[in-house]
Order: structure tokens, then sequence, then C-alpha cells
């Protein structure tokens, strides 16, 4: 008997520490488009990543990883790596510049930015 509540002591003390591994987040993804979202998500849809989901309209990517099996920074490098500036992160020329014409943000930001000033 004393066995059985060992083991199963063991049991939940193994499912606290499993559960404790899988983290919440979310962090800023620069794109327009509903081709942005699928290309944003599936890049950050590394292993070790249990769900993604990014909104077109705030810009904001959710999270849920394993840190146990993938790292954030990981993530980031991923996501930079398909051409989206993140936060922490700028995509390197090259993988932005490949993207569709639909998808160009930077261009839209420039525009968003000269709208606000006086001439």
């Amino acid at each position: 008997m004393k066995n059985s509540i060992l083991i199963f002591s063991l049991f939940l003390s193994s499912l606290g520490l499993k559960a404790q591994s899988q983290v919440d987040t979310s962090f800023v993804v620069n794109g327009v488009c509903g081709m942005c979202q699928n290309i944003i998500e599936k890049s950050a849809k590394l292993e070790g990543v249990k769900t993604v989901s990014w909104d077109e309209e705030t810009k904001i990517l959710k999270l849920n990883y394993n840190q146990d099996l993938v790292s954030l920074e990981d993530i980031y490098k991923s996501v930079a790596a398909a051409g989206y500036d993140t936060e922490f992160l700028a995509a390197p020329d090259s993988a932005y510049n490949s993207l569709h014409a639909c998808c160009l943000y930077r261009e839209e930001q420039t525009h968003q930015s000269h709208k606000g000033k006086k001439k």
C-alpha cells in the first residue's frame, strides 16, 4: 500500500513539472493580410509549439509552447526567416523582399507614418 501511495505521489508531481514547461506568451509580428497570417503561423509552429494564432488587426502572435522543446528565440528566428519582423528581431531584407507583393508591410508602415504629417 505504501508503494502505491509513493508511486501515485511521484506520478502527480511529474505531471506538475510537465505542466510548468508549457508557456503562454505573445508578441508583435508585422504583417498585413490573410496570406501573412498563414505564413506567420506556419513559421511559428515549430516542434514544441502547441498552439499559435496571429491577429491581423492587432499584429499580436499568441502561442503556447513547451520551453523544454523549443526556445522563444528559436520562434523569433523562424518567423523572421519567413520575412516578418517581430518586436524583438527584424527579418533579413532578403527574406522580406521575397514576400508576395500584398505582404510587404514595411511600405505600409511608411505610408501610415506620413499620413499624419503636415506638408
